[in-house]
This record gives C-alpha cells, sequence and structure tokens, in this order.
C-alpha cells in the first residue's frame, strides 16, 4: 500500500482553483457552450450543452486524483503545481484583501491503492492523448481542469469530498482491472 501524500492546501490554492472553475462555467453559461458569443437560444444563454464541460470536469478529475499520488513523477509534479498554486493564491489573497491564508487540507486523506495508481497513470496517458490531438481550445481547458483538480483535490470542503469519491472509485476500478488483491 502506497503512503499517503504529505502535501497541503491552502485557503490561496482553493480559491485558484475554484477561480479557474468558476471563470469556465461562466463562460460556458453566458455563451450557451463555452464559444464565442451568445449561445443557440439568443442573447440569454440558452441550449446550454454539459457535453462542453467534459475536457474540464474529467482532467480535473485527473488532477484530484493526481495530488493523492505519495510520490512519483505524476505525485510530484502534482505536489509542486500545489505548492506554486498555494504560494500565489496566498500572495494574491493576502494583497488584495489583506486576509490570512490558513490551511484547508482535510483530515484522513485516502491513499491510491497500486491498482489505483495503475489506472492513475492510464488516465493521464489518455488526457495526454487527448491533449495531443486536440485544438487550442481543449488544450487549455485540460490544462486548465488539471490545476483546479490539484487546488481543490486536497481540501477539507466539498471538492475535497468528491475527491475522496473519485480516489475511492480509482481504487476499486484499478483494483479490479489489473487483479490486484490486497
Amino acid at each position: 500500500m502506497n503512503s499517503v501524500t504529505t502535501a497541503t492546501v491552502s485557503l490561496g490554492a482553493v480559491t485558484i482553483g475554484l477561480g479557474i472553475l468558476a471563470w469556465h462555467l461562466t463562460k460556458w453559461w453566458k455563451t450557451g457552450g463555452g464559444g464565442k458569443g451568445p449561445g443557440p437560444g439568443g442573447p440569454a444563454g440558452g441550449g446550454r450543452d454539459p457535453k462542453v464541460l467534459l475536457p474540464l470536469l474529467s482532467s480535473m478529475s485527473l488532477g484530484m486524483i493526481a495530488i493523492t499520488a505519495s510520490g512519483g513523477l505524476i505525485g510530484t509534479a502534482a505536489t509542486f503545481l500545489l505548492d506554486t498554486g498555494s504560494l500565489i493564491g496566498n500572495w494574491s489573497l493576502t494583497a488584495a484583501t489583506g486576509t490570512a491564508t490558513p490551511e484547508v487540507t482535510r483530515s484522513g486523506l485516502k491513499a491510491l491503492t497500486p491498482g489505483g495508481c495503475a489506472l492513475l497513470v492510464i488516465y493521464f496517458v489518455i488526457l495526454v492523448a487527448l491533449w495531443k490531438s486536440g485544438a487550442k481550445l481543449l488544450k487549455g481547458k485540460i490544462a486548465a481542469g488539471i490545476i483546479a483538480g490539484v487546488m481543490l483535490g486536497l481540501s477539507a470542503g466539498f471538492s475535497g469530498m468528491a475527491s475522496v469519491a473519485l480516489v475511492t472509485m480509482t481504487n476499486t476500478i484499478g483494483d479490479k482491472i489489473t487483479g490486484v488483491v490486497l
């Protein structure tokens, strides 16, 4: 069994993750699908297609799972990204509002099993393939989603609860697919 990550998340990092999510959801809501101009239903933005959010949400899932990896290239890169996001987010919150930026890491972090780690690598390969073959807009959504997922994956809030469910599902599916029995 892998050890649990030692990464911690600050309010600044969570603010960055929620800001990225809010940006993309606002654009999707306003344009009716994330494109330019009003949506198919007119200026009110009707006709919002939830499929447009799939690249963002699937890459957020990857980020949330990746930050729970205790090491290796993926875990180390996710922890570096989280530390950088915490630093930038803390600075921006303090500079913009003068507020303190406490740690908001959830207790009882869940670790990936060996099968879960194998599925994480497969998931990573799939998203890299999509990123390499996609248009500029798709690449931006995937990158933004990974960053947001890493920033939100360890939080004590709702996004942290979603991350626990994702990690549990990743472990279960990964263990079943790979035949790992612990």
